[in-house]
Formats: structure tokens, C-alpha cells, sequence
């Protein structure tokens, strides 16, 4: 396949087609001024090297390998196993085999066959933007011809990340060790694998008080038809459905019922990478934070609470996202998220970038949400944030890691008070 061709890699330089091009035509020339001697040698060096290189390049082809795993998200500490299958599709055996795979940068997962990278490694480690701390490899010998192996390797999540295995290769080449082949699975077997933001206990009294105590008139404020709050005298602009008519039948004047005010289940939460990065990167409180909202919306889910998540525009070429989906599919965004790398001035200095999000489906959905959480770090970097300002304060609390101060008539919470204290019930 045009994604996946064979490489060559650790191999001696005789075998490099510069070098046996050479070897032959060195052996031709001695030949035609009578050094039959030398001609020979040369001729034996050429066909060692050249036998090699085709060994390397027949031994490669034709191995396939499959990778199937039950699980595809999972929290850090906990461990997952890789099912992998590997044929050899042809006749001529293999006298070694060897599944290298590179590691993220972030060690976000990390199997027991692991190793610190040889000193050849690290360059092309850090071409693909892998770790270069750790590698994973499994070696096999005398792989014989037509011959299936299957093995399960046993894989431990450190913490929060995405993991791909587009880097995978399998490594093979001759019995002398001159020369070594090397190509990457087909990119239709790879998958990714992710590793979701630590779960930590978190009250969610927050969220519920804020979706069942809205006022009337409130963004998607529904009525519950079954709890009837009280009743009033009827005006001319009431619904004739909410008339009593079992009142009215009995002669007495027409009263109006008034049902308990409730809301969807719904809360859509937006988070702000950015403002944790800039001149004073708070990383680690990022990570605090994307654990607090992680927690929440699992423990939400459990309330039967509907959520929906913004994230900005992150590293990577990462665009701007809006999910609407199950709780598995938000903590998998989470999983993969990280903030813009940091811009740097004219003067040298880092400046703080903005974030960007996805506006369209944002709005377009906004009349179908209780109530919306705007997560940053302080309120400090707030000050031009276009986007908050556009939604209405009457249905956005701003939560931010910082002790937050007073910001515009947002309601303003501390996301670190959302922890469950040791002991509480």
C-alpha cells in the first residue's frame, strides 16, 4: 500500500543500493583488466549484501497484523489488554520478528514490554512527536511459514491522553544480521485508544439546584402538568388548557391552574484551555479541572442529566469542537484535549492566546439548554472573552480554579469547591 511501504533501517551500509551498485560495477571493471581475483571477491561481497537486502525485503512482505482490544477508554490505573494477531502469508519463514511500538509523548499508556530507546532511536521518535523515554517491543524467532501467532499484551494507563496506533512497524530482515526492513501497519488496522481524565468524588448539587430552581420564563423552562403548584383567577392572556374546568363545572368563577415550573435536563459546559496557558502556564491545575468536570459529568449521567460540551480550538491543528453525545464520547474529547502551543511575541514574550469555539452549533441548539458553565482559571482572563458575552447571565455561571471575583451579573463559583470534602456524605 501507498501509506505503508518497506523501509530500511539498522542495516549495514554494503547493502544500500549506492553501495552494491558500486560493489558490481567495481566487479566488472577488475574483471575486464584480468583481476579475476579481486573481481571474485568483489562479486562475493556484492551477492552477500544483495542477498541480504532481497532476504530482508521477501521476509517483510506478506506479514499481516491485527490489534483488537474490548475496551477502547479507560481511567488512569487501570490496565487494558491488546489482543494482537500476527501471519505469515507466505511460504519463506521468518528467522526473527519484532513489533515495535513507539509510545505518546505524554506516557498517557504503557505496556509491559517496554524499554528505554537504543541510540538510533530517538531521532525518528521524535520526528513521529513519540515519547523518547520509552518504547514498546515484542521479539519473536523461527516465525514459520503460513504461520499464526496470537498474544495479548498488557497495557497500563498512567494518565490522560490519546493513543494511536498509527506509529505500530514490524521489524524483520536477514539471519546474518546485515540488513533490517521495517514497515508500519496498514492504516486501516490502526485505532486509538483513550485514557479519560482521573475521576475523583465531586458533589453535583450545583448543577441540579440550578436546573430545577429556575424562575418562569427562563431559558427552557418547561411545566411539570402532574404537580399542580396552586391556582389563580383567570385573565384573558391564560391558556384555555390550563383552565379548571372541574372548578368551573361546580358554578365557581374560573380559576386558572399554575403547574411547577421545571427544566430540561440539560447543561452544557464550555471550557477554556486557554486561559490556563499563556506567559504562566497552570497545567497541572488544567488537569486539576478537567478531572472536576470529567467527574461531574459522570455523576450527572447518573442523575439522568443531559450534558453537552464546548471545547475551544486546541494543539495539534485540533479544530474547535461541539459534542452533543453520550457521557463516553465527552470524556473521550476530554481525553484528547490540550491548548494552543504557545505564541510567541516580537519582544520574546508569550502572549496569551484566544479561544475559539465552535459558535454555530453552539447557538443554534442554546433554546434546548438549562443552563450553561463557563470553566476558566481565573476571571482575570475573562476581561475579552466575545463569547461570554453574548450568553445571557441569567443562565451562565462562570466557574473558575481560582477563588473567583465578582464578574459582571454572571453567577461566580470556584471550581475546586466542587470536590467532595473528605468524610462528607
Amino acid at each position: 500500500m501507498k501509506d505503508n511501504p518497506i523501509r530500511f533501517s539498522r542495516s549495514i551500509h554494503l547493502a544500500s543500493p549506492a553501495v552494491l551498485g558500486a560493489l558490481a560495477l567495481a566487479a566488472v571493471v577488475c574483471a575486464f583488466f584480468g583481476q579475476w581475483g579481486l573481481a571474485a571477491a568483489l562479486m562475493f561481497v556484492f551477492l552477500l549484501a544483495g542477498g541480504a537486502r532481497l532476504w530482508a525485503w521477501l521476509s517483510i512482505r506478506r506479514v499481516e497484523v491485527r490489534v483488537r482490544s474490548a475496551v477502547q477508554g479507560l481511567f488512569p490505573g487501570e490496565e487494558a489488554a491488546f489482543d494482537i494477531e500476527i501471519r505469515n502469508n507466505k511460504f519463506l519463514p521468518l528467522v526473527w520478528l519484532e513489533l515495535f511500538f513507539p509510545l505518546s509523548k505524554s506516557l498517557c499508556l504503557v505496556p509491559e514490554e517496554s524499554r528505554q530507546p537504543d541510540d538510533w532511536e530517538p531521532s525518528s521518535l521524535q520526528e513521529e512527536g513519540s515519547s523518547c523515554q520509552l518504547v514498546g517491543e515484542k521479539r519473536f524467532s523461527f516465525f514459520l511459514w503460513y504461520e499464526t501467532l496470537r498474544f495479548s499484551s498488557r497495557w497500563t494507563a498512567q494518565r490522560r491522553g490519546i493513543y494511536s496506533t498509527e506509529y505500530w512497524s514490524i521489524r524483520t530482515g536477514d539471519g546474518f544480521g546485515l540488513c533490517q526492513a521495517q514497515r508500519r501497519l496498514p492504516r486501516e488496522h490502526t485505532f486509538q485508544f483513550a485514557v479519560y481524565p482521573q475521576l475523583i468524588r465531586v458533589q453535583p448539587d450545583l448543577f441540579l439546584r440550578n436546573l430545577w430552581n429556575a424562575d418562569t420564563g427562563t431559558r427552557g423552562v418547561m411545566e411539570d402538568i402532574t404537580v399542580i403548584r396552586s391556582s389563580r383567577d383567570y385573565q384573558t392572556s391564560d391558556s384555555l388548557k390550563h383552565i379548571n374546568w372541574r372548578l368551573t363545572a361546580r358554578g365557581l368563577p374560573l380559576t386558572v391552574n399554575v403547574y411547577e415550573d421545571i427544566l430540561p435536563k440539560s447543561a452544557h459546559f464550555l471550557f477554556d484551555g486557554e486561559s490556563f496557558s499563556g506567559p504562566e502556564p497552570h497545567l497541572e491545575e488544567m488537569e486539576e479541572a478537567l478531572s472536576i468536570l470529567a467527574s461531574e459529568l459522570v455523576r450527572l449521567e447518573s442523575a439522568q442529566v443531559r450534558c453537552s460540551l464546548s471545547l475551544c480550538r486546541g494543539a495539534q491543528g485540533r479544530e474547535a469542537s461541539y459534542f452533543d453525545a453520550s457521557t463516553e464520547e465527552l470524556l473521550r474529547a476530554l481525553a484528547g484535549y490540550n491548548p494552543l502551543e504557545a505564541k510567541m511575541g516580537a519582544d520574546g514574550v508569550i502572549l496569551p492566546q484566544q479561544p475559539v469555539f465552535d459558535t454555530a452549533p453552539l447557538f443554534d441548539t442554546s433554546h434546548g439548554v438549562g443552563r450553561f458553565y463557563y470553566l476558566a482559571y481565573s476571571t482575570a482572563s475573562l476581561a475579552d472573552r466575545a463569547l461570554l458575552r453574548r450568553l445571557d447571565p441569567g443562565c451562565t455561571s462562570v466557574l473558575t480554579y481560582e477563588e473567583p471575583e465578582p464578574f459582571g451579573e454572571y453567577e461566580t463559583l470556584c471550581l475546586t469547591h466542587l470536590k467532595e470534602v473528605k468524610g462528607h456524605e
